[in-house]
């Protein structure tokens, strides 16, 4: 299971602050959508990284080094999975043709 990462963080942050987008939980839920968050874990990361005072100044590399700065935040983001949802598409099917569902054009 792949756990978020400081760079995969940094590289969110420096999008959201470059587009001038506020760092809130729900930002942070919203960019980090493949990523398993929740109710408790969004708030105190929003609240970790409002302590880092990012600016859009700062570059990805400069955001990733204060990340890994902070104990607290990389303890949170070591708790972050990625979302192992797995979609099943089942189909039956019979008789001739393919399982293509939509109208088909005969020449």
């Amino acid at each position: 299971m792949e756990f978020l990462s400081s760079v995969v963080l940094s590289g969110f942050l420096y999008d959201m602050l470059k587009h001038g987008v506020s760092v809130t939980s729900d930002t942070i839920k919203t960019k980090l959508k493949d990523w398993e968050i929740d109710e408790v874990v969004a708030p105190a990361l929003s609240e970790e990284i409002s302590k880092l005072n990012l600016t859009d100044e700062l570059s990805e590399s400069a955001i990733d080094k204060r990340i890994n700065q902070a104990p607290n935040l990389v303890e949170l983001i070591n708790s972050i999975k990625k979302d192992q949802t797995v979609t099943n598409i089942i189909q039956s099917h019979s008789g001739n043709g393919d399982n293509i569902g939509r109208d088909k054009i005969t020449n």
